[in-house]
């Protein structure tokens, strides 16, 4: 049946569903433009999880303070914003092989000063925060690109399953990142850690050159930025599944921001682990991130999208709360998995919706608000990390996610457009 679009406030979104069944999963696996645009996002992807460890780890280690834990959240969160504002608006101007570029050499230079900083036995607290600020704006940079592209490179009849496959792989770096990383930290000590990383951004940067996009929709004629603007807000605001869904975003961003954040300082004084055991809460959330992906991407399609997306949240949300009375590791591993699979089915829901309900010419700018949206996620490290110097980690982590359950039940109960919203 032909493809048809609702461009007004209406709910159900169709999409040419007989065009989607002729491409299987191995069939979208075996694209070759595919198979690289993942191959860049595993280098990435792990690069980033090595980040996200080794910064809370080490900064953890030489302050003990959870406080620390939020500035370095908070100096993630503000480029990350400023970033997504302009990197929306350049990714529907610039081809996004040359952001792309860019970000990899923002996020990979600074932690090679770290490493640098750290064997010559210079290193203080404020260099781990500042590189936070560039992997902050690298990560939103990077994003928005990738996000941009990916349409561009593989055939729309396997676009569901690629957006699927490629969180797969993201995901699955979130497993090899911290499992890696907590190995390196305790063999090798944070130098050579740090080293890594800017190797793997490295190697990221030379897969992209090899990136030919068969299309990129650019802006033609733009009358200025603020036009732009006003253009993709306009966007947003007659799309109520797409609205509600940058607003879920931000607060499941926050939410899951807020755990991994505090991650380290969990590991250290609850569980009483070492920097192993670190990388194995970290990889178990992304264990269970690469079973929910792959989930969307074998069954395909998705239907009540609205529905799927209210009903992860809360099962993500009762997880987080359940796993901070935890007090051993094996629970706590289990529940890790969990959160990582309910949470990556959300997302996977959420950037499908957003692939579909979107005109090519906007699409970067809207995409650059999504970003904006996920600035919740070191935005939650700044809170739990402010909650928890005040009342404790396991209550930091329950405020924040009981914000997300009545969030979600208010939506659920106010907007039955949203729930009734649907992509087929």
């Amino acid at each position: 049946m032909p493809a048809k679009s609702n461009n007004n406030a209406n709910t159900d979104i169709v999409v040419d569903s007989e065009n989607q069944d002729r491409a299987g999963f191995f069939e979208a696996l075996s694209n070759s433009s595919l198979q690289r645009f993942v191959s860049a996002t595993l280098l990435w992807g792990t690069g980033h999880q090595l980040i996200t460890l080794s910064q809370g780890y080490l900064l953890f280690e030489m302050t003990a303070s959870t406080l620390w834990l939020a500035a370095l959240g908070a100096a993630v969160a503000i480029p990350n914003v400023i970033v997504g504002v302009i990197g929306g608006v350049l990714a529907d101007r610039v081809p996004q092989t040359r952001l792309l570029k860019f970000g990899a050499v923002v996020a990979g230079i600074p932690m090679l000063m770290i490493a640098i900083l750290y064997v010559s036995g210079t290193l203080a607290a404020w260099h781990i925060v500042l590189a936070g600020m560039f992997q902050g704006a690298g990560l939103a940079v990077d994003w928005i690109s990738r996000l941009s592209l990916l349409p561009e490179v593989v055939p729309r009849n396997i676009l569901i399953r690629s957006i699927s496959l490629d969180q797969s792989v993201f995901n699955g770096a979130r497993v090899l990142g911290p499992v890696v990383g907590g190995l390196l930290l305790g063999v090798t000590g944070p130098g050579p850690t740090y080293a890594v990383i800017a190797g793997l951004f490295g190697l990221t940067y030379l897969v992209y050159t090899t990136f030919n996009p068969t299309k990129q929709t650019l802006i033609a004629r733009s009358v200025g930025v603020l036009s732009d603007l006003k253009e993709v807000i306009q966007v947003i605001r007659e799309r109520p599944i797409l609205r509600v869904n940058l607003m879920f975003t931000w607060v499941n961003a926050m939410v899951l921001g807020g755990l991994v954040f505090m991650l380290p300082a969990f590991a250290k004084q609850v569980f009483l682990t070492d920097e192993s055991g670190l990388g194995f809460l970290f990889a178990s959330v992304g264990t269970g991130a690469v079973l929910g992906a792959i989930t969307v991407s074998w069954t395909g399609g998705i239907q009540r999208a609205g529905l799927a997306l209210l009903l992860t949240d809360l099962m993500f949300g009762g997880l987080i709360v359940i796993w901070a009375h935890s007090n051993g590791m094996p629970i706590a591993l289990s529940l890790a998995f969990l959160i990582g699979y309910f949470n990556s089915v959300h997302v996977a829901f959420g950037i499908a919706v957003i692939q579909f309900n979107v005109p090519a010419e906007v699409r970067g700018r809207v995409i650059g608000a999504y970003e904006i949206a996920w600035s919740g996620f070191p935005m939650g490290g700044l809170a739990s990390g402010s909650l928890a110097a005040f009342f404790g980690l396991s209550n930091a982590l329950i405020v924040l996610a009981g914000s997300l359950i009545v969030f979600t039940i208010f939506i659920a109960l106010v907007s039955d457009k949203f729930r009734q919203s649907k992509i087929e």
